[in-house]
């Protein structure tokens, strides 16, 4: 008998964890894999992918995360899908047979129900023309393939982080922890939230490590190991990212000039922020901001 596209997905998942799934992956079903759960405050990912390798990939590297994870195997379904789940973060392959990646995320943001929850585009091309279209259409981050374990799980939990920051809403694992402090939290997730508040009122000025680890009554080590466990790199990786992924809303929401915003997020030299920031999204500030404002910014960077 013919193995579906289905049953190849849940195979190569659960070879890849070492763990049966929940559920079949099949269009018209919201099945989710739950990888680990925080009562009340879990992270929902939607992967829309054709590609079975690559969602086993995606699956195995955030197999010891704080995240609920749905998957659909083609856009039909990835919409369908986003509309029942209501998912934080949609990781999204541009190239699908049917419907592909770019016309599945315009009907995302024109949608009402969905249009807010952010889109990540996987995709095999880094040219800068297809970066361009995806950013211009709304997607909020661009990872290429073949991409590394470190750079999948970074890039899922900023903006997992970075949604619920923005939206006043409760952040990921630190934002629990707040809620329940006392006896009901856990001291690391106290940490974690004290050091991301830290970190989020300092980021024109930053502490350095032994500085910040001092303040918060640990050490370095304990410090670097929790932000490892929780957000897959470390404190000052972490800062760095932040400091960019602000700068993105800035540049998308708010007329502040460039030189303006470099400043805000700790840059000095809008020079450098510049590099930076193409380093990190592909793309200038000035470029960014243009297809998110459809061409309407004409400030030099």
């Amino acid at each position: 008998m013919t193995e579906t596209c289905g049953q190849k997905v849940k195979k190569c998942v659960a070879t890849a964890i070492g763990v049966p799934m929940v559920g079949e992956f099949a269009p018209g079903k919201s099945k989710s894999i739950v990888i680990m759960s925080i009562p009340g405050n879990t992270p929902r990912l939607l992967i829309i992918d054709d590609q079975p390798d690559s969602v086993a990939l995606l699956v195995a590297y955030l197999a010891d995360k704080a995240v609920e994870i749905f998957v659909a195997l083609d856009g039909a379904d990835g919409l369908a899908k986003a509309v029942t789940v209501r998912p934080d973060l949609v990781l999204l392959d541009v190239i699908m047979p049917g419907m592909g990646g770019l016309e599945v995320c315009e009907r995302l943001k024109t949608d009402s129900r969905t249009a807010n929850i952010p889109v990540i585009f996987l995709s095999a091309s880094a040219a800068i023309e297809d970066k361009l279209k995806g950013f211009s259409l709304g997607g909020v981050d661009y990872i290429t393939k073949p991409f590394s374990e470190d750079e999948a799980v970074a890039r899922v939990f900023l903006h997992l982080h970075s949604k619920r920051r923005f939206d006043r809403l409760e952040t990921m694992a630190a934002q629990a922890a707040l809620d329940r402090v006392g006896e009901q939290a856990f001291p690391d997730d106290q940490l974690f939230a004290q050091a991301l508040a830290a970190l989020d009122k300092r980021l024109a000025s930053p502490p350095g490590l032994i500085e910040l680890a001092r303040e918060l009554g640990t050490n370095e080590r304990k410090l670097t190991d929790i932000f490892r466990q929780r957000v897959g790199m470390t404190v000052f990786d972490y800062f760095s990212e932040l400091r960019l992924e602000t700068a993105r809303h800035l540049l998308e929401g708010s007329g502040m000039r460039i030189q303006a915003i470099a400043g805000h997020v700790g840059y000095r030299n809008a020079g450098d922020f510049t590099r930076a920031y193409r380093r990190r999204y592909g793309l200038s500030p000035r470029e960014y901001r243009q297809t998110r404002q459809g061409g309407e910014a004409a400030e030099a960077d």
